[in-house]
């Protein structure tokens, strides 16, 4: 249809656009404390007609505007434009989910060949791709990429996982705890180290602190990464790299446009939230409190009329557009440290492939 190519065109248009589009509050990007479960991943649901026009019509109207925002941002706010393999990483797209699946492997082995050579058995957590597909989330919208039929059948999942847990409590701990606790101190010596054996780190956003660099766990980290800080930076640093994109979505005005659009349709259904993110909280922490049959109801009822209204509105390709554009206009207060980061990964994927780790469901 032309319509819907025309309108790609906008959504591609507002993503391509190389100019600040909104200011951004750096330090909000700070966010701490919000649960984000883990979702199931059926894959991103389809952009219908429907919501194409909608955001159409959000373009027309100004809502989501095209080009450069209407004055200077501040040295704060001062965003640089990506190049494609910063981008990758930044947004866990194209390869990077098969790329961190052989990276975690390799460092699993390094490990366990460590540890054996000591005379000591580890188990090892060797991932399949699908595990570090999804993330980061769709800003503001954690429920984004359950679809129709789930939420109809099992709501956004909160129920049923608790009660599952609660089935299949584990007893005991895991086969390395209970290994770990038979070996005595003897196995953390071997797998970290002695406890004055630490290094200091410093993240982009300037918080510091310390992690163990000996053992086996520090040598695996050192060969995978050049070195235990690198190690640190490809984890915790990514995490917080990611939260300032996410926040600096959320911060876009016509982030709080199409949220105040969904929170209104949902408003008229009878649910008052005042964001897709405070519903997803507040109702996991109910049902997690006090799982009962009534409140599985309510579960599915909610998450249905979440989802209708969602689409009504366009807030996923709306967010999903404006997630993009921010991706390729990053800040510039963090971008030297993505650029790092990204050699770090790079260099860490080398490294792994090398060691020819098999990686299950390659797919």
């Amino acid at each position: 249809m032309d319509d819907e190519r025309e309108v790609r065109g906008l959504l591609a248009r507002i993503a391509d656009s190389a100019a600040p589009r909104s200011s951004v509050d750096i330090e909000r990007a700070r966010l701490a404390g919000l649960r984000r479960l883990r979702l199931r991943r059926l894959g991103p649901p389809a952009v219908s007609v429907g919501a194409i026009a909608a955001v159409a019509g959000l373009v027309a109207g100004g809502v989501v505007p095209i080009g450069p925002g209407s004055g200077p941002p501040s040295t704060a706010q001062l965003t640089v434009r990506l190049p494609r393999a910063e981008i990758r990483v930044l947004t866990n797209s194209d390869g990077m989910p098969r790329a961190a699946a052989e990276i975690n492997n390799a460092y699993q082995l390094l490990i366990t060949r460590c540890m054996k050579s000591k005379g000591l058995k580890y188990y090892p957590l060797y991932l399949p791709v699908a595990d570090f597909r999804g993330y980061p989330d769709l800003a503001g919208v954690p429920q984004a990429s359950i679809g129709l039929a789930a939420r109809e059948s099992d709501g956004y999942g909160f129920y049923s996982r608790r009660i599952w847990a609660r089935k299949h409590r584990a007893g005991g701990g895991t086969r390395e705890d209970k290994y770990a606790a038979s070996a005595g101190k003897k196995y953390e010596l071997a797998l970290n180290g002695p406890a004055k054996d630490r290094v200091r780190f410093t993240m982009p956003g300037g918080e510091s602190g310390s992690v163990p660099a000996g053992g086996c766990g520090g040598w695996a980290q050192r060969r995978l990464y050049g070195s235990v800080v690198n190690y640190v930076v490809a984890g915790t640093g990514l995490s917080d790299m990611q939260a300032v994109l996410l926040d600096s979505v959320t911060s876009d005005p016509a982030f709080t446009a199409v949220v105040g659009r969904w929170s209104s349709c949902m408003a008229g259904r009878g649910y008052q939230y005042s964001t897709p993110e405070n519903l997803w909280n507040g109702l996991a922490d109910r049902i997690d409190s006090k799982p009962t049959p009534a409140l599985r109801d309510l579960e599915i009822r909610t998450a249905v009329a979440d989802y209708r209204c969602s689409k009504s509105v366009a807030l996923l390709a709306t967010v999903r557009a404006l997630q993009a554009w921010h991706a390729r206009n990053y800040s510039k207060a963090y971008a030297g440290g993505l650029a790092r980061l990204t050699r770090v990964e790079a260099r860490a994927l080398k490294v792994a492939r090398a060691l020819h780790v098999h990686v299950p469901g390659q797919r």
